[in-house]
């Protein structure tokens, strides 16, 4: 069934769940599709994005499951489903970008020749003639650990909704051309909250548990202006990501691995929970050293000597680190990042670099 408003991409409006398996059901839409419930106000509406990356199920599979609960909301709401060509490419639900695409959360600015730039863009359009109240992508973090929220600046309506659905938020002033990025060069509602819910990681069963609860309250919240932050969330700022430097090898061991530049340990997305001490091994570096390993910050200005050491060939915090993001793929720590950090301050809740 289509729906009456105009939408650049494929819109469903109140559709059943014919299919059991998710696979399945995801391989009977036509592309990238917009999901969008009837609500008691139907002229209010909320934006839920999801499966913008083809290898971070979570909020899919939450979805599946959701609608087979006929929920009713209180406002319209919209969830699109994005990445639809990815995430049936073989092996399903393991391909992070399309073949011959790019990383699509690194569209939503120029240039938008390509088939990714012209989905960001149709994605942007959609998203702003739906005048949302408030708009959540939901993705899975790269390696295991908890869930938390990203957003691109400090924010009460962020902070309150997001502490609803994790207990930190990241305020990253990094500009990647990602959807959270989108009220920047969009003609947003004033006040509209945007912002990444990270679900935990791909394979666990929590995960999905956290993306079902975004979509139930989303949709059982009368008004998402009036909601109080949880005094709990912890709240970091300015995180940096730490890169390879161009050239640099990478590996994944227990031990460091002979002719490898950078040999993380195998299990660092452990690090992605609680404070990570000087004391601890991130890994081994090669001949190189320090050099192999970048962390620019958003001016451009390379800090990666104040945020880690070498001793004795293996890779430590400088000072105590909050972790987020360490992933154990390679493929993805190369395109993307090692992982992300902040120091620790745990007797405020709040960490500025």
């Amino acid at each position: 069934m289509s729906s009456t408003l105009s939408s650049t991409l494929p819109v469903l409006v109140d559709p059943p769940v014919d299919h059991h398996d998710v696979v399945a059901w995801l391989a009977s839409l036509d592309g990238p599709t917009w999901i969008e419930l009837s609500g008691i106000d139907d002229q209010r509406c909320r934006v839920i994005t999801t499966l913008l990356h083809g290898n971070e199920p979570s909020g899919l599979l939450a979805l599946h499951r959701w609608l087979a609960e006929r929920p009713r909301p209180q406002t319209r709401l919209a969830v699109l489903v994005a990445n639809v060509e990815a995430a049936l490419a073989s092996p399903v639900l393991t391909r992070r970008i399309a073949p011959a695409g790019r990383d699509l959360n690194r569209c939503f600015r120029p240039p938008w020749a390509d088939a990714s730039g012209v989905l960001a863009q149709a994605i942007a359009r959609d998203i702003v003639a739906r005048c949302p109240e408030c708009v959540i992508d939901v993705h899975n973090t790269s390696g295991d650990g908890p869930a938390f929220a990203v957003a691109t600046h400090r924010d009460p309506h962020v902070e309150a909704l997001a502490s609803h659905f994790c207990d930190r938020l990241i305020v990253t002033d990094f500009r990647l051309g990602s959807l959270m990025e989108l009220p920047f060069t969009h003609p947003f509602p004033p006040g509209c909250p945007v912002f990444t819910l990270e679900c935990g990681g791909a394979m666990q069963p929590a995960s999905v548990e956290v993306a079902i609860e975004a979509y139930r309250q989303l949709a059982e919240w009368q008004d998402v202006t009036g909601l109080e932050a949880d005094p709990a969330l912890e709240v970091l700022v300015h995180p940096l990501r730490v890169e390879l430097a161009p050239g640099a090898s990478l590996d994944y061991a227990r031990t460091p691995q002979p002719g490898m530049d950078v040999t993380l340990w195998s299990r660092i997305d452990a690090c992605n929970q609680g404070v990570t001490m000087p004391n601890v091994c991130l890994g081994w570096l090669g001949r190189r050293g320090l050099t192999t390993l970048q962390a620019r910050d958003a001016r451009g200005e390379d800090r990666i000597r104040q945020l880690l050491c070498e001793r004795g060939g293996g890779l430590y915090p400088r000072h105590p680190l909050r972790l987020f993001m360490a992933t154990t793929h390679v493929e993805i720590a190369r395109s993307d990042c090692l992982f992300y950090a902040v120091p620790a301050d745990e007797a405020h809740g709040v960490t500025d670099f």
